[in-house]
This record gives C-alpha cells, sequence and structure tokens, in this order.
C-alpha cells in the first residue's frame, strides 16, 4: 500500500476540484495542449515508454504534470491512501478502490472536464488539518520518509483533539443533564412548601382564574441557567416563585434584576 498526496485544483490559484471530485467518487487529473486537446487520451492502452513519447513529441514542457498524470495512470493501486490538499490544507482522504480509468465524461458540466482518474471511497469524517509538506506545485505527491511519517502523525493528533472534544462535550451533556433532573425536583419542593403566591407582587393564580390556577406558579433562577458557564448546584433559595408578568418583569434587564428591586418599583409606582 502507498501512500499519496493529491492537489485537485485547476492551475496554480484555480477553481478547486475537490467537491465535484468526492461528489462522484474519484480523484482525478487533465493536462492539455495550447489547442485544449488532451496531451494523451486513454493511458491503459499505452506502455510507459509510449506515455512518454508522447510527451516528447508533443513537446509539452511540463515535467511535474508529466509524472503526476503517471502516477495516476501507472503506480496508483487499489488500497493505496490519497490524502487531497487544498491551500496549506488537509482536507479529504480516501482509499483507492478502482485503478486508473479513462472517461472524458466523467467530471462533465463542472469547471474543468478532467478526463483521468481512479475511484476513491472518500472519507465522510476525516477532520481536515493544516500541514505543510512542501512540494506545493506537485499535483500527485507520493508519501514516503519524513513526509509521510509527518501526515500521519498530523491525522493522528487530530483525531486525539476531536476525541477528547467529544468526551468533554459528553461529560458536559451528561452533568447538565444530571443538573437539570435535579432542579426539576427542587423546583417541584419549592413549590409543595409554597402557598403560590408571588413573592414579588403577591398574586394568587387561583384567587384570580379560580380552578384552573390552583397550584400554578413559576420558578425563577436568581441566577440564570442561560448565563452560567458551567452547570452548577441551585438551592431552594436559589429559586424565587412569581407570576408571569413579573418574571417577564424581572429579565428585562440582563442581568435580570433582583426580586426585592422589582417589589421596589412596584411600590415606588403604586405609591406615586
Amino acid at each position: 500500500m502507498n501512500y499519496w498526496r493529491m492537489s485537485l485544483r485547476v492551475g496554480n490559484q484555480g477553481y478547486e476540484m475537490w467537491r465535484d471530485c468526492h461528489e462522484r467518487g474519484i480523484a482525478a487529473i487533465g493536462y492539455y495542449t495550447a489547442d485544449g486537446e488532451p496531451v494523451v487520451e486513454d493511458c491503459s492502452k499505452l506502455t510507459e515508454d509510449e506515455y512518454d513519447e508522447i510527451w516528447r513529441r508533443k513537446n509539452i514542457k511540463n515535467k511535474s504534470g508529466q509524472g503526476s498524470l503517471k502516477k495516476i495512470a501507472y503506480q496508483m493501486k487499489k488500497g493505496d491512501i490519497i490524502y487531497v490538499k487544498q491551500g496549506p490544507y488537509i482536507v479529504g482522504k480516501g482509499v483507492v478502490t478502482r485503478e486508473y480509468r479513462y472517461d472524458p465524461n466523467i467530471l462533465k458540466g463542472t469547471e474543468e472536464e478532467w478526463e483521468h482518474y481512479v475511484k476513491v471511497d472518500w472519507k465522510d469524517s476525516f477532520s481536515k488539518f493544516r500541514l505543510d509538506l512542501g512540494a506545493d506545485q506537485t499535483t500527485v505527491l507520493k508519501l514516503e520518509g519524513e513526509r509521510l511519517r509527518k501526515i500521519l502523525e498530523m491525522e493522528h493528533q487530530t483525531i486525539e483533539k476531536i476525541q477528547a472534544i467529544e468526551a468533554k462535550e459528553g461529560e458536559r451533556y451528561k452533568s447538565e443533564a444530571t443538573f437539570r433532573t435535579r432542579n426539576r425536583t427542587l423546583i417541584e419542593m419549592k413549590k409543595a412548601n409554597s402557598d403560590y403566591r408571588c413573592e414579588v407582587c403577591g398574586m394568587n393564580f387561583k384567587e384570580v382564574y379560580g380552578d384552573i390556577g390552583e397550584k400554578y406558579i413559576i420558578a425563577h433562577h436568581v441566577n440564570p441557567i442561560g448565563s452560567r458557564k458551567n452547570a452548577s448546584k441551585t438551592t431552594l433559595d436559589g429559586i424565587a416563585l412569581v407570576c408571569a408578568n413579573c418574571h417577564d418583569m424581572l429579565h428585562r434587564t440582563d442581568p435580570p434584576m433582583s426580586i426585592s428591586e422589582l417589589r421596589s418599583r412596584i411600590k415606588h409606582q403604586t405609591e406615586g
């Protein structure tokens, strides 16, 4: 099994063909004469010597391109690994599932209708990472030695970072779920030991609405859940029972005003 790094870009600063190739499950390439004709057509019908002779005969002075297409046509094998380069990033990884094919229509309708390709199983779970391996002008680069070590090491480090983040998020979710479960229990305890009267204005829903208002009241967190960076402990004193109107008014400021402050506002308004 060999490892390769490919750039799926049109020219040095052109359109990135990565998405088009990814959608079709291929890694493609193409080189053309000044007239827009392929330098070579189906390489499977040519020996490597015949391939090189065509490039010489057409006087195409592009050694990098000649070598890159040769790697696709004659060297890439089923089971090889391809990493995709996009600028300073490695953005994709896939396994070659079918060796060299030639089809002028494989990328028809895209920015560049490259016709030389291999079939690839692109890994959707791959996470991109930044890595400079040099040889930026080489479209198809065989990864060996230090370059191979670097890319495998960086991929491993990226996987470890993602797993650490996922584990942390999992712990946070579990912690928050536990917090919310305990919080509901705490709220019910608070309500059970109350007269269901608003701690700000004194309103009782049953007195105003009858039976449908029985045992109805809103739990207000003195320290709002939304402003907490982490799940934290809530005590009975950290919950106030209020009516809907007072709850809305408490949250008219950021951070919410205190129970005593809103109570003072109501008193000042009614006495004024």
